[in-house]
């Protein structure tokens, strides 16, 4: 209980130093923490911490709520304006974003409809700019990687380089269209250097030279709209 108020929390074991939390989009609480911190300290964190965690909830419930009847492609927002139909669809008009339900009152239908309508512009989108930048990586000896699409809740991409697969998150198609760019380079050069050293972001600069404006602005649009 923080303040009276009942918070469940995400617990994920990892190697890191600290205890470390986030307030995901969805108003829910993600804690990552070193592996053999006793659930005890993670408890006593969260009672220090509890005001700002509270703030940020009610932040995040905000965002919920204004969100609600609108959504974001590429960028820019669009108001959304569901409509009953006997086809699921999703058309754009203007600034305005028709969906097409079979009951426009089902909350639930509509995340669906719009989880897959954002999957299938994320999917295409991606996929064209992996092949737009696969020939720099061709000459390295990489072969085309499997691509999968799908939403994810920390990260917006994800390389595995044993396996020959990068994974990418649907809510690319939110963000500001050069920004997927930064994400699939960054991916790719994760074949080369799987980690994050000096000499990953020498290959990540020998293709976008100017992928530090690109990071920053995926981190900024973040702060605004937290995975």
């Amino acid at each position: 209980m923080l303040r009276g108020r009942r918070v469940e929390y995400e617990l994920e074991r990892r190697r890191v130093r600290r205890v470390n939390l986030r307030i995901r989009s969805d108003g829910s609480l993600h804690v990552s923490a070193p592996r053999l911190t006793p659930p005890l300290a993670v408890d006593a964190l969260l009672l220090s911490r509890q005001d700002w965690i509270l703030e940020k909830l009610r932040a995040a419930e905000e965002r919920a709520k204004a969100d609600e009847d609108s959504v974001w492609l590429w960028g820019e927002k669009l108001t959304l304006q569901p409509k009953q139909g006997g086809r699921h669809g999703a058309v754009v008009s203007g600034e305005t974003l028709i969906l097409t339900l079979k009951d426009p009152e089902d909350r639930e239908e509509r995340r669906r409809v719009l989880e897959a309508w954002q999957k299938k512009l994320c999917a295409a989108r991606v996929t064209a700019l992996c092949q737009k930048y696969y020939p720099y990586f061709e000459r390295r000896d990489l072969a085309f990687p499997s691509l999968s699409f799908r939403r994810m809740r920390s990260r917006w991409g994800s390389c595995r380089p044993q396996k020959g697969a990068l994974s990418f998150n649907t809510r690319l198609a939110e963000l500001p269209p050069d920004c997927a760019d930064y994400v699939v380079v960054h991916e790719l050069a994760h074949f080369l250097q799987p980690n994050h050293s000096a000499a990953f972001y020498a290959e990540v600069a020998r293709v976008l030279p100017d992928w530090k404006l690109r990071r920053d602005k995926i981190r900024a649009w973040e702060k605004i709209h937290p995975l």
